[in-house]
């Protein structure tokens, strides 16, 4: 990765040591105190600046392969059952955590109490407490767990395996080595129990400033990870989605792509790649692009539009960077002499086995379009705030040089202009920005219904299917009461999906409107102070309101439709199926549009309130730059400066400007 690389992190360093130096150069000249502080503060970010990059994939994707590739080196090991797994970390090392360094939460009784719980109600049993939970979980017998249920029955096992040795570590943080570090990994009984895991490891990677983030799978079974996903599919710098060569979408990979294609749009640059690992598997170059051109037109159902794709062989890129360190031996030598067709002689060179692995290709892309966009992105933020001082400065210096009768004449009236300036800030009208954006949340509201229903008639498809309502001697009763209640859960999760990425479209749009908001109030001080720049826009973080996933008491109010269930026969090879979707579609109205209605109620609560204290967050830092730019003003206006004192910061500033 190096390669490619270049030293990023060195760059953001080199740059924040540049607004440094700006800052105390500006910083007892009267006019541009703020301007210092401001660069102070951009200064720290950068120093502190990690680009974070989220893997995202199912079961058996091998993710965690793909993981070691990026980093060169073993050191994630394969979870057995990854839809109970943590998350994983890995971050550079720091003053207080050295290199193997690693920090383990442990999940509280109350959180592993509910995982417990929701878990046992798939088996239609219940507990109390932990002590409680134990009971039931031995009650459960594995001949009869439905495959869907397999991995709630295997994580209820490993807790109860595991609860004793680690109960008095429930709600605190372990500091651990390596060793321990792989058990929380790998080991079912450790892993249940830990709610994220955080390793400090040196390696190509992390020395350019990058924090890996290895999610659970698409398929956990951990209700929280809804939540986790979602946020870290918003926060990262890049997301990395992994797939198998010869494994189709599950439906839980389709539903999180599902999710990555409603919130594609919301970023300002697309920062989401595909990888098709283990593409050595295939037999020839027709094949591959056969799979992969499958992948594409999944990614465009899914509405990832021009989705970036990388086949790649994750087992193979890790054995070059082996090699490359002169790591490679024994059998692993001998998987690498097969895996790149030279069984006798020299090893195929490092840097020509991860071309064939397809990793040179999507890392030269990757670095390309995240890491040194966002880096330049900084870069020219920072050199605007300097050049914004060198600009403030030639404004004074000519003002200080002017002649004495035009300085006393413009002296004159600075009062004046300066009320006027205050006045055309605290008088800003942003109501006419307010009811937009209200317009906005409901307009986004419709459309989510629609794209709702649309989607309903696979929904129910998936709920009530052959495989579960089959006449076997099973109780059809229950198993339609079982598809009932999966289609409404499956109802609710995909209205707090839609809901999620509503939310990141209504927080782009108030960005929008701060963005407007904020180009008014420079065009009211302009007219004040044509001379006066105010400090650019920069786009707010906000926090994304919680929404339920689920549809509350809606399975036992529609239990009457299922009724319409005559045999299987008439519901799958007749029109029984078709009355009763139609029948339920009508039912869940109603309840989808009291889930709406709660759920556009946080959206004008919480962005209409965030927008307001925009506005005034807007108006007291205009209003902070005009008063500090007439003081400086008024100072050059004096006579009273060391007007070349502010010509040799104005030429230091040129020169930090590069």
């Amino acid at each position: 990765m190096e390669a490619y690389q270049g030293d990023f992190k060195g760059k953001l360093g080199e740059t924040a040591v540049r607004l440094r130096q700006a800052a105390r150069a500006v910083q007892e000249v009267t006019g541009l105190k703020g301007l210092s502080q401001a660069m102070t503060g951009r200064a720290e970010r950068l120093e502190k600046n990690l680009f974070t990059v989220a893997l995202f994939g199912a079961f058996s994707a091998g993710k965690s392969s793909f993981a070691n590739a990026l980093m060169g080196e073993m050191v994630l090991p394969v979870s057995p059952n990854p839809t109970t797994a943590a998350i994983n970390k890995i971050l550079p090392p720091t003053e207080t955590y050295a290199h193997g360094s690693v920090r383990v939460k442990i999940k509280s009784v109350a959180d592993i109490t509910l995982d417990v719980q929701q878990s046992l109600g798939v088996f239609g049993h219940s507990a109390g407490d932990l002590d409680a939970a134990l009971d039931e979980i031995a009650k459960l017998d594995v001949t009869q767990v439905q495959p869907n249920a397999k991995p709630h029955f295997s994580f209820l096992k490993a807790v109860a395996k595991g609860l004793a040795p680690i109960r008095e570590h429930l709600g605190h943080e372990l500091l651990v080595d390596l060793k321990e570090f792989k058990a929380f990994v790998a080991k079912e009984e450790k892993a249940c129990f830990a709610e994220w895991v955080e390793l400090y490891y040196d390696c190509p990677l992390t020395r350019q400033g990058i924090t890996l983030v290895d999610t659970p799978g698409a398929d956990s079974i951990n209700a929280r990870h809804t939540g986790v996903a979602f946020n870290y599919i918003k926060n990262a710098d890049a997301v990395l989605f992994v797939t198998y060569y010869n494994h189709a979408f599950s439906n839980a990979d389709r539903e999180f792509l599902i999710q990555l294609g409603r919130v594609k749009d919301t970023f300002e640059m697309d920062k989401m790649f595909f990888l098709v690992n283990a593409a050595d598997l295939a037999k020839d170059e027709e094949e591959l692009r056969g799979v992969v051109e499958h992948v594409r037109k999944n990614l465009v159902q899914c509405r990832i539009s021009m989705p970036r794709i990388y086949p790649v062989s994750s087992q193979t890129a890790l054995l070059a960077r082996l090699h490359e360190k002169g790591q490679l031996q024994g059998s692993a030598e001998k998987v690498y002499r097969q895996r790149t067709g030279r069984a006798e002689g020299d090893l195929m060179p490092a840097q020509e086995a991860l071309e064939l692995a397809g990793m040179s290709a999507f890392e030269k892309d990757f670095i390309s379009f995240t890491i040194q966009e966002l880096t330049e992105i900084a870069v020219q933020a920072a050199v605007a705030e300097i050049k914004r001082g060198v600009a403030t400065l030639d404004d004074l210096i000519q003002t200080a040089t002017a002649d004495e009768s035009a300085r006393a004449e413009k002296l004159k009236v600075t009062d004046e202009t300066l009320r006027r300036a205050k006045e055309g800030v605290a008088g800003l009208d942003a109501s006419a920005e307010s009811k937009a954006i209200a317009k906005e949340i409901d307009e986004l509201l419709y459309y989510v219904k629609q794209r709702v229903f649309f989607r309903f008639g696979d929904m129910f498809k998936e709920s009530f299917n052959p495989a579960v309502l089959q006449e076997d001697g099973r109780d059809m009763k229950q198993a339609l009461r079982g598809s009932l209640e999966e289609l409404v859960r499956f109802l609710g999760y995909d209205l707090g999906q839609e809901m999620r990425a509503t939310a990141l479209r209504v927080e782009k749009y108030v960005n929008q409107s701060g963005k407007r908001t904020a180009d008014r109030l420079a065009d009211t001080v302009g007219q004040a102070a044509p001379k006066l720049q105010l400090e650019t826009y920069q786009a707010r973080e906000f926090d994304t309101p919680e929404f339920a996933e689920s549809l509350p008491g809606s399975a036992s109010e529609l239990s009457s439709s299922l009724s319409l269930f005559k045999s299987a026969k008439d519901f799958f090879e007749k029109n029984g199926k078709q009355a009763m979707q139609d029948a339920l579609e009508k039912g869940l109205h109603a309840p989808v549009d009291g889930y709406l209605a709660q759920a556009g109620s946080t959206l004008h609560d919480a962005y209409g309130a965030a927008f307001v204290r925009l506005v005034e967050d807007l108006q007291r830092e205009s209003t902070a730059q005009v008063e500090e730019y007439f003081a400086g003003l008024i100072e050059a206006l004096s006579a009273q400066v060391d007007v070349e004192k502010w010509i040799a910061v104005r030429d230091e500033l040129e020169k930090l400007v590069g």
